[in-house]
């Protein structure tokens, strides 16, 4: 994971061009050095302890005004500062967006921020807000995953409020949880379908099949905390939960006022307990500094505790906490920092790889298709699911309610991001679908529409997501322009607009190793942009390449419509659709070396019809592709298919006219995604 040490404020898409470097000032003291904004760091007992690679975001509330996000390493070492509108409790998603709770407003807030990392202040961001939301000094979040809801604690009505993740505006919680009191922080455990609710008179509600259920009924169970000295637990505030070992690590805030009565408690069997429970493990004490521990995250054996009060704050770090006897004991690490209000700490790995990226054929997926025969017919805004084996014909998997869906494709978090449209701006866009798998409809209290006359929005086809960037990038086919949008984007957004030369684009992909972006054009073209995050295509394509064999350049018609790069082959991958309006002129063909291709480039492969009434392909209209490193899968839609063609690059028979491997009927298929399991 590279990171990148940014400071100061942008507008979107500024952020991609510049990253201005920020350092820390050593100090010349044992254990201990000020960061460049004046928090101290103290290294207990003069040595450094080790942690696991991870990046830490410690959002701040101070009195004095100070909201900010600091993004810190796993040293706790400053990399990035910015704001984000919000000042409560915060987290990040699979996709790198950070979402953040605030009640700095008369009606308190839900932001979703891009590019959690490294964004600046003013960088794209939705949110949900308004009296709708019925929020009410909303404070600690929690994300269901499998759902697509954020969990809010609604600290100034006694309620767990659940909100659409994908949702903009003034939209109402998709359920509400009545609580017997005032809750801070929760922690949700996805294996056990689980809610654990941090309340501020001192008890835990739990809530067993809560995505399920959504807390119908109420807490299936209640517990308080004993320390061993026989002190009952008092003010609830920060949670977290060790699934494999089912103990819990909570804080205890004690008087608001008070600045030296906080606690920490390790709790064995959470998953059970009920009514009065002892705690594991109780830390306190005048040398732990625990006064308002109001956040908190444990990652693995270690927790890392928001401390609101003592000195003006500081990040608590607390090693091997199920190990511990407890007691008065001092932090193993502690920076100061300004009243911190929340800590995320995302462990460093390797990102899953965008489905448009996926070269592993051992990849477990599915496909996901679009159905578009014909605005407002039946099958206009569904989308069907296939096993990767073809063996039977596509299941609804759900429905938009939108006429004309044409592209299809998902982020890490498993949402959906579907282009649609009828030819003008009043009706055409891009739907935002949380948590695809576990709906049925679109909901408008779950996900968000761009649409409007700023977005340019009248036709758009392919979607791509360049997930690292957290940009969305369009083709739009009326307006024969490509549009990057922020996947934060919501409602009438403005795009950047990068220049085709007046050709009408269909579908794209990023090639993110190679930071290119590959554009399909309906005149038989390819368009590449070359470093495409420091510039987004401004001054239009760094190459064109005009696929060809023997030197000579396919006779019209040719219309280019799906494709893919391959970046462990270096070779792009291209259907071709040739006339719309016939059965029988389709193309799929190979641009070798195509990081570095200008101009004619004699194809490596070619699958077509040779025209003399032997065709084998069916291939008429494949307007889009998906490939999973070895396997192809074509969206053939006047000949009403999907097709597979059995490691398509590897086979060497595949050229030609031949047969694909495989097909299933299916209505018009109008796009098609690897949609991992």
């Amino acid at each position: 994971m590279e990171r990148t040490h940014v400071s100061g404020n942008a507008e979107w898409p500024k952020r991609t061009l510049l990253a201005l470097a920020v350092s820390s000032l050593a100090l010349g003291l044992s254990g201990c050095w000020l960061d460049d904004d004046d928090d101290d760091d103290d290294r207990v007992g003069g040595g450094a302890p080790e942690f696991a690679a991870a990046t830490v975001y410690v959002a701040s509330n101070s009195g004095g005004g100070d909201t900010n996000v600091r993004v810190r390493d796993e040293d706790l070492e400053l990399m990035n500062t910015y704001t984000t509108g919000a000042n409560e409790g915060v987290l990040v998603n699979e996709a790198g967006h950070l979402v953040q709770a605030g009640d700095l407003m008369s009606t308190g807030r839900l932001v979703t921020a891009c590019n959690a990392e490294t964004r600046m202040t003013g960088d794209a961001s939705y949110e949900i807000t308004g009296a709708t939301t019925t929020f009410s000094s909303p404070k600690g979040i929690a994300r269901i995953a499998s759902e697509g809801l954020i969990a809010v604690a609604n600290n100034g009505a006694s309620t767990v409020l659940l909100m659409g993740a994908s949702a903009s505006g003034d939209v109402a919680p998709v359920a509400t949880v009545a609580l017997a009191a005032n809750a801070w922080d929760l922690v949700y455990d996805d294996a056990s379908d689980r809610l654990f609710v941090a309340q501020v008179d001192g008890t835990v509600a739990v809530f067993d099949r809560f995505a399920q259920d959504q807390g119908v009924g109420g807490a299936n169970r209640t517990f308080s905390i004993v320390d061993g000295d026989g002190e009952p637990s008092v003010n609830l505030h920060g949670i977290d939960y060790d699934a494999d070992g089912d103990r819990l690590v909570i804080g205890d805030v004690g008087e608001a006022g008070s600045d030296d009565d906080g606690k920490l408690y390790v709790v064995d069997s959470a998953s059970t307990a009920d009514g009065q429970v002892i705690a594991t493990t109780t830390i306190k004490g005048d040398q732990t500094r625990l006064g308002n521990p109001v956040d908190l995250q444990l990652t693995g054996t270690d927790v890392r505790i928001a401390e609101k009060a003592n000195g003006g704050g500081s990040v608590l770090v607390y090693q091997n906490i199920f190990s511990r006897s407890g007691g008065n004991v001092a932090a193993d690490r502690v920076l100061d920092t300004p009243a911190p209000e929340s800590i995320e700490v995302v462990l460093e790995t390797d990102p899953a790889p965008g489905v448009t990226d996926i070269l592993d054929p051992d990849t477990a997926y599915q496909l996901l298709t679009t159905s578009n025969p014909a605005t407002g017919s039946a099958t206009s805004g569904q989308l069907f699911t296939n096993e990767s084996t073809l063996a039977a014909a596509p299941a609804l998997a759900f429905d938009a309610g939108l006429d004309s869906v044409e592209n299809v494709t998902l982020d890490r978090d498993g949402n959906a991001y579907i282009t649609y449209d009828d030819g003008t701006t009043a009706n055409s866009g891009i739907a935002v679908i949380g948590a695809i798998d576990a709906r049925d409809n679109f909901d408008g209290s779950r996900d968000r529409l761009i649409t409007g006359s700023n977005t340019r929005l009248m036709s758009p086809k392919g979607i791509e997501l360049a997930d690292d960037l957290g940009l969305m990038i369009v083709a739009e086919q009326a307006g024969a322009e490509v549009l990057v949008f922020s996947a934060c984007a919501s409602g009438n957004a403005t795009p950047t607009v990068v220049s085709t030369g007046g050709v009408a684009p269909w579908d794209s992909d990023y090639d993110a190793e190679g930071d290119a972006l590959y554009v399909a054009l309906t005149d038989g073209t390819v368009a590449a942009y070359d470093d495409f995050s420091a510039d987004l295509g401004d001054g239009g394509p760094d190459r064109l390449i005009t696929p060809a064999m023997g030197g000579t350049p396919f006779a019209a018609p040719t219309n280019i419509h799906g494709i893919r790069y391959v970046a462990s082959d270096d070779v792009l991958i291209i259907s071709d659709v040739g006339s719309g309006a016939a059965a029988d002129d389709g193309a799929l063909m190979t641009i070798p070396d195509a990081s570095s291709s200008d101009g004619t480039t004699n194809v490596g492969k070619r699958i077509a019809n040779p025209g003399d009434g032997s065709d084998l392909t069916g291939l008429g209209n494949p307007v889009d592709i998906a490939f999973d490193g070895a396997d192809l899968y074509v969206a053939e839609k006047i000949n009403g298919q999907i097709q597979v063609w059995r490691d398509f690059l590897s086979d060497a028979a595949l050229t030609g006219n031949v047969a694909p491997s495989d097909s299933v009927a299916a209505t018009a298929p109008e796009s098609i995604v690897l949609k991992p399991e």
